[in-house]
């Protein structure tokens, strides 16, 4: 599994960083071999992209396009002349001729079933301005028609999507989609803002005022109603930070290709990165974490409305463990 950094941590989305110091966190990143660097034009209208000039041969960047900057408030615009003013826009504050990965930001589900942002993913690399093409799908965690949508199409090279403890779906079920056709997957949220991690405490997040605090009204005490109630017991009996546990069940569970850590210190970047010094989870351990997750999993208020179309409901039904043919082992 590939540590990758979220560029937004540092770009105002988790509070004020200077500037310099927001490059310093990302060369620490490059140090410690997390050198997936994710970005987006939007992130500081502009400034998560300059922050990251002159890296294209030291890490893989993956940005978004999508939004227009030349209005008060950036406005989602997916035209194909859209796009690709966009992307030409961010290989210049980039610096690179070739943008490793160009990422469709948020786009809505209409948007997907048309054919025109499909054409402009083409004509990026057909220009030589992007080596790959993707979706990332949001911000809600409702999005699994947008995401199978994305997925049928050959466009696609990856998709990037929450996954964590606390909201694995419909992520469980397009990672198994994603695999199955060869596309990569990137994951973001690892730590369900900040409750997987214990870097926010139940009381705190009511002086969250950054991006944490556009979660819906109440998911915060449901998540740590979950967590302190029946997620931490099973995992405190384990060796690892909350932290470190918290990916090696992304991995464990899904898999996937890439993992977007949000840090705002060196010391929460070192901890990441040492994740797989702990030994694997239980698979016991991890097949229980599906269970929880299946269990509470309407009660959230994000709860997606999908949730019956997606796979771990199947797999690990509330009322008890499935029957036969019904076990992980067979949706592999």
């Amino acid at each position: 599994m590939w540590l990758g950094f979220g560029v937004y941590s540092v770009t105002g989305m988790y509070g004020r960083v200077g500037r310099g110091e927001a490059r310093q966190l990302v060369e620490e990143a490059l140090g410690l071999g997390i050198d997936f660097l994710d970005t987006a034009d939007v992130y500081g209208r502009g400034l998560g992209e300059e922050l990251l000039r002159g890296l294209g041969d030291r890490a893989f960047i993956a940005t978004k396009v999508g939004y227009r900057l030349d209005t008060e408030r950036p406005a989602q615009c997916f035209s194909e002349e859209c796009l690709l003013r966009a992307v030409e826009a961010s290989r210049r504050r980039l610096g690179v001729e070739t943008i490793d990965l160009v990422q469709v930001h948020n786009p809505p589900l209409e948007v997907l079933r048309r054919g025109e942002v499909y054409r402009a993913m083409r004509r990026m690399k057909e220009l030589g301005l992007a080596r790959l093409t993707g979706v990332a799908l949001g911000p809600e965690t409702d999005v699994l028609e947008h995401g199978l949508e994305a997925l049928s199409r050959d466009e696609v090279d990856a998709i990037q999507f929450v996954y964590n403890m606390l909201e694995q779906e419909p992520g469980y079920t397009l990672a198994r989609e994603a695999r199955s056709r060869g596309v990569m997957t990137i994951v973001r949220v690892p730590h369900a803002g900040g409750v997987l991690d214990e870097s926010v405490k139940p009381g705190e997040e009511k002086a969250i005022s950054d991006h944490r605090s556009l979660r819906r009204r109440g998911w915060y005490r449901w998540a740590f109603r979950v967590y302190y109630g029946e997620v931490k017991p099973l995992l405190d009996p384990l060796p690892g930070t909350p932290g470190q546990k918290a990916l090696r069940f992304i991995e464990q569970s899904i898999d996937p290709d890439v993992v977007v850590l949000i840090a705002r210190s060196v010391d929460r970047l070192r901890e990441y990165a040492g994740y797989a010094s702990i030994p694997p989870l239980p698979g016991s351990v991890v097949e229980e974490l599906h269970r929880v997750y299946v269990r509470h999993a309407a009660g959230s208020p994000e709860a997606p409305r999908s949730l019956d179309r997606c796979l771990l409901p199947r797999l690990y039904p509330p009322e008890g463990g499935g029957g036969p043919g019904e076990g992980p082992e067979e949706a592999q």
